[in-house]
């Protein structure tokens, strides 16, 4: 069974990959900072690869560009895959 955990190179986030049928297989863990509190975001067995590598492209790229579709699944109905950097 795949286990996964990545850090960033500051380390305070973490994604980890832990297959469970019965609880979320993705969790992305950041640390509280002096101005931000701790957060995480879950995602379960069925959510696309895609929109996850999006949603952790979102964080180290916040500001879309101006002619970003707004359509979050249109990456999926398009076919195109979203890299996760």
């Amino acid at each position: 069974m795949p286990r996964v955990l990545l850090s960033s190179p500051d380390q305070k986030a973490h994604l980890r990959l832990e297959p469970d049928p019965d609880d979320q297989w993705w969790i992305l863990h950041h640390v509280a900072e002096p101005d931000r509190p701790a957060w995480y975001a879950s995602f379960g067995a069925r959510t696309a690869v895609e929109l996850i590598a999006a949603f952790t492209d979102a964080l180290t790229d916040p500001a879309p560009a101006a002619d970003a579709p707004c359509d979050p699944y249109g990456a999926l109905r398009a076919g195109r895959l979203v890299t996760v950097r």
